[in-house]
């Protein structure tokens, strides 16, 4: 690739610390009115001047933190330094997670010395039950059954290799550097060419669990409002699992017909790898926008009073406020509390078992991935 093309890359890259940056600004501003710094609190806390000084001190030092990170690495992407600009992004984006998590338990430890001193306490711990017409018609998440959209994804993949095959060079490229240089080649063989229709049904897998444990997950309702939070969640739980299916697909062709496309020659493995991260980024833009939009569990839909009343306070079972574990908890999945999108009940041993799967699961890939294109 040309200089250009390999500047336009970083610039993408560089494009992902600030959209890193505001996501962690905006989380604890995401969360239910019920919950700051994944903290149970009377939804009146929102407007305490104290906690309000929290949420501005936490976004004005992640922002100022994006700030200084964006300007080294798009400094460092100027100066024409590739490979010190794609380090810079990868630390900067996980220093910002770090700092951002790490405020935020920080600032926890000061909302639950405030919540002590107010005396936030739940008299009784009410549970919700949503009935009648207007919750039954509720939005509810998009069926698992679209996943099927990512069989004939599949097999135009696996059309493209089968007529290409016979196009492929004797030694076919399988890495580049951020340079856009080819640094690693494998000689031709249907396994290698095979490779990325098994790319396609890895990543088809991993989104269609991700779905299935939306669909799965208990629903984030609040006690104050039942019916109007059954609505909210209805509407998150809809956009979540349509951008995720979206979102899905987008990579999954992204990854493998790109793939498949630069081994026959169509496309360089430089173009490819640009059109990859190009639609990552958009993934994060799009992932923003409706966390934006509807907040966790839907807290954005609807504008819920005030209330100097805690009517709910499972703050025992989050650790470091953001793993749940729950014996007593049937679930295994639940929206979380730091962050958009839903976690796991770590109290239920299925949930462990479901771990273990994955990751022997992950490992499974791997192995027959170094055994294809070796």
């Amino acid at each position: 690739m040309s200089n250009n093309e390999v500047r336009a890359i970083m610039l993408i890259l560089v494009a992902f610390i600030p959209l890193v940056g505001l996501t962690m600004a905006l989380t604890p501003r995401l969360q239910p009115r019920g919950e700051v710094f994944s903290v149970s609190v009377p939804t009146s806390a929102w407007d305490d001047p104290r906690i309000r000084r929290l949420m501005n001190r936490y976004v004005a030092i992640v922002i100022a933190a994006t700030a200084l990170f964006t300007v080294a690495a798009l400094a460092l992407c100027l100066m024409g330094n590739a490979e010190a600009s794609l380090a810079a992004v990868v630390v900067a984006s996980l220093a910002l997670m770090v700092i951002g998590y790490g405020l935020i338990l920080r600032y926890r430890a000061k909302v639950q010395g405030l919540k002590r001193a107010c005396g936030w306490v739940a008299q009784s711990q009410q549970h919700v039950a949503t009935i009648g017409e207007g919750v039954e018609q509720a939005p509810r998440p998009i069926s698992l059954a679209w996943n099927w959209l990512y069989v004939p994804l599949v097999a135009l993949t696996a059309a493209v290799v089968a007529v290409g095959y016979g196009s492929m060079p004797d030694m076919i490229p399988m890495h580049v550097d951020v340079s856009g240089n080819v640094t690693d080649m494998v000689p031709k063989s249907p396994m290698v060419a095979a490779f990325p229709v098994a790319l396609e049904v890895f990543l088809a897998a991993v989104f269609a669990f991700c779905h299935w444990m939306a669909l799965r997950s208990k629903r984030g309702l609040e006690p104050g409002r039942p019916a109007s939070s059954s609505w909210a969640y209805g509407m998150f739980a809809y956009a979540q699992t349509a951008f995720l299916l979206v979102m899905g697909l987008a990579c999954t062709v992204a990854c493998g017909l790109g793939m498949a496309l630069a081994m026959i020659g169509i496309v360089s493995m430089g173009v490819a790898t640009a059109v990859i991260i190009g639609v990552a980024l958009l993934c994060v833009v799009g992932s923003l926008v409706v966390g934006v939009k509807y907040g966790q569990s839907g807290s954005r839909v609807f504008r819920m009073e005030a209330s100097d009343t805690l009517l709910s306070d499972d703050d025992r079972f989050w650790k470091l406020g953001m793993l749940y574990c729950n014996p007593n908890d049937a679930s295994l999945f639940l929206p979380q509390r730091s962050g958009i999108g839903w976690t796991v009940n770590w109290g239920r041993p299925a949930v462990w078992a479901m771990v273990a799967a994955l990751v022997l699961f992950v490992a499974a890939f791997i192995a027959i991935c170094i055994v294809m294109v070796r």
